[in-house]
């Protein structure tokens, strides 16, 4: 058993190595880093104290994960904060988060819940009649919302207004520095997307449709263009009606390629979840000024697995819906360097936004992953977490009861401040006299294209400001925008990348 351990801790420390000589010979660029409001680099790791036991009845459970993952070197814990936790027991919950965390020095970062199957609770917090969301068989589904319903957007501000009423001068929750000084940040969204309880596509209510057929109506240049493209023998667009399975077909099993009139409808549904969530965002920083906003995907963008093509096609889980975070949360088991991911991690992070991996170690993980996962973080994003502590539902990866994966996590967080903390010592390399020359207009990264208009007054739909990034990332080179980039399933399509036409004005 000695022999053993000492021959581990040997074969950590050449890796350690190897990583460090990497940063040496320049060989990879690190990404800035979120820092926070001590000047430590943002590290958190998901945890549910709250959801089953032990955790939920035991304070001293909870205080030992808590000094445990401090010791590992994470400093922040991804909770999720649902409006139906702070129903239960009037906020008893979440308040005795706050009180443990800040027992340990641990920082908290809610997800404050927007997904659309905790209906009944909003309804029972905010005292208002939401509209049940319409599944692709014209039917409601009872615990579940549409985004573009007014009520659900006044609902989902009364609740993110509320809780940093609550907790925003806590000591305890998530802040992060931007310049001189330091914002809090709530995430309003797991696992973004729309769909029902059992994993299914949801936005067929009629609203919803009807905004369909005019965003379709503004994106194509005719409906022969339209027929053309997806096979179809529309007469006019009033026909198009996406509860029609023959062509808006969801359940096709080859996801390499999926009916464009699937692809365009995923590309619209991501856009009217991120249309709403900016409106909210936009609405709760008219109370909470400097707030930050984290979503978080449960797989990378483009990435070739059957659950993660279930998050893209049925949750509409696009990097379009998480346009309106200043902070990404990608849930990932690796492989986030491979092309077609990288460049939407890179097309992000050049428009401003900061980008964490959260990894999970799996059977057969080593220390090898340890280290390669703390390069890919320092390499292609800002941030670094890991997914889960002790999820019961997910315990292939859990952490909590199994020392070997503690100690992978342990070498990860190692490497990862070892990689900047030796970066730091390396001096500047001295810049040319010579001016540099001036990049040309066409170099600069494209804007994030507008969505269409929506058919709402303008004071209810008009997009927020994102305001300036905490330690903005690096502008990704131009070749890392994927405007050329044939489209995959989980890609970007042609048309996402190209300025949204503008949208004809409602006939009266």
């Amino acid at each position: 058993m000695l022999k053993s351990t000492t021959f581990r801790v040997m074969i950590a420390l050449l890796l350690l190595c190897m990583a460090i000589s990497v940063v040496s010979a320049q060989r990879i660029d690190l990404q800035d880093q979120i820092k926070l409001s001590d000047g430590q680099a943002f590290k958190a790791v998901y945890y549910f104290p709250h959801w089953w036991d032990p955790w939920k009845t035991d304070d001293s459970a909870v205080l030992s994960d808590l000094r445990t993952m401090k010791s590992i070197g994470f400093n922040t814990v991804c909770l999720d904060h649902e409006v139906s936790q702070a129903v239960d027991k009037d906020w008893y919950w979440l308040d005795r988060e706050y009180k443990l965390a800040g027992q340990e020095k641990m920082l908290i970062l809610p997800w404050l819940q927007l997904q659309s199957v905790d209906r009944n609770a909003l309804m029972k917090f905010t005292h208002l009649t939401l509209q049940p969301a319409i599944n692709q068989n014209g039917k409601p589904e009872d615990d579940c919302v549409s985004f573009r319903d007014e009520e659900f957007k006044r609902a989902m501000v009364h609740y993110i207004s509320v809780y940093l009423d609550r907790y925003e001068n806590d000591p305890s929750l998530l802040r992060v520095k931007e310049g001189k000084k330091t914002r809090p940040v709530v995430g309003i969204m797991l696992e973004t997307g729309w769909r029902n309880n059992s994993g299914l596509p949801l936005s067929f209510d009629d609203e919803t449709n009807a905004y369909f057929r005019k965003w379709m109506q503004a994106s194509h240049h005719d409906l022969k263009q339209l027929n053309s493209k997806w096979g179809t023998k529309y007469k006019s667009f009033s026909e198009i009606d996406p509860r029609d399975k023959s062509i808006f077909n969801y359940a096709y099993e080859d996801k390499r390629n999926m009916p464009e009139a699937v692809r365009e409808h995923v590309i619209f549904r991501a856009r009217v979840i991120n249309e709403a969530l900016e409106d909210i965002a936009r609405q709760v920083r008219k109370r909470h000024k400097d707030v930050l906003f984290v979503a978080e995907v449960a797989y990378p963008f483009g990435y070739d697995d059957p659950d993660a093509n279930a998050y893209y096609w049925n949750d509409a889980n696009d990097h379009k819906a998480v346009e309106f975070a200043n902070i990404v949360v990608v849930r990932t088991m690796g492989n986030t360097t491979t092309p077609d991911m990288k460049k939407i991690q890179e097309l992000l992070m050049s428009h401003g936004k900061n980008v964490v991996l959260a990894y999970r170690f799996l059977s057969g993980s080593n220390d090898v992953k340890g280290v390669e996962f703390a390069l890919d973080c320092a390499k292609n994003a800002n941030g670094l977490a890991y997914y889960n502590w002790n999820e019961n539902a997910d315990s292939s990866s859990a952490l909590y009861n199994k020392p070997d994966r503690q100690s992978f996590a342990r070498l990860m967080n190692a490497t990862y401040d070892l990689l900047y903390n030796h970066s730091n010592l390396i001096p500047p390399v001295a810049k040319p006299s010579a001016p540099a020359p001036v990049a040309p207009a066409s170099s600069a990264p494209a804007a994030l294209p507008a969505v269409p208009a929506a058919t709402t007054p303008s004071s209810d739909t008009t997009p927020a400001t994102a305001p300036a990034q905490a330690e903005p990332a690096k502008p990704a080179p131009a070749e890392a925008v994927p405007a050329q980039t044939p489209p995959t399933p989980a890609q970007t399509t042609p048309d996402q990348l190209a300025p949204a036409p503008v949208q004809p004005a409602p006939t009266k």
